[in-house]
């Protein structure tokens, strides 16, 4: 299946999930969250990425993350028509993109959404890019987050698009190097 048919089966997917099948989903998916960073405690310390949710995109519920584990997180800016990281004066406000007034920062981890990934570590997004150009050349863990209905056997890849190290859905955290659950 080419990108554009798959981007398309994955959103209309997506939009068949109830407002609370879809909290059931983003709560369950950030108790896994909350598992990883006790697997990997020293990313507790670093500057994460993470991203302000679309209308049915599964999310971590954010207040909740960080209840449990203190982080430093950055969400998304739009700098002309690439994508950076910032740290927000106050609570994060803004839709797709962080609003100001924020302080910008590379951040050393991040958490990708995506429509769609396999097991491998390749992603389908959105079609923009942004992600994409973001971790080409960056030696930064790359954390893609999903509802397990998203993963799929095999996704179609190009030679800009990243892999992920990590997938965590809400049922359980993936190890793509060693092709494990933890």
């Amino acid at each position: 299946m080419d990108k554009k048919s798959l981007r398309s089966d994955l959103l209309l997917k997506l939009a068949t999930l109830s407002r609370e099948e879809m909290m059931s989903l983003s709560f369950s998916l950030t108790h896994q969250l909350v598992k990883l960073f006790h697997s990997f405690p020293e990313l507790s310390s670093q500057i994460g990425a993470c991203y302000l949710p679309f209308r049915n995109e599964i999310a971590p519920v954010y207040q909740e993350l960080l209840r449990q584990i203190p982080l430093n997180l950055s969400y998304p800016v739009l700098e002309g028509e690439e994508m950076k990281f910032a740290i927000p004066h106050g609570l994060p406000k803004g839709s797709t993109w962080l609003d100001q007034p924020y302080a910008m920062v590379e951040p050393n981890w991040v958490l990708v959404p995506g429509l769609g990934f396999d097991l491998s570590g390749a992603r389908i997004g959105r079609g923009k890019g942004y992600y994409d150009r973001f971790l080409e050349d960056k030696a930064i863990m790359k954390i893609g987050l999903a509802w397990s209905g998203q993963l799929i056997d095999k996704i179609p890849v190009e030679s800009h698009d990243s892999y992920m190290d990590l997938i965590i859905t809400e049922s359980f955290c993936w190890d793509v190097s060693l092709q494990k659950r933890f």
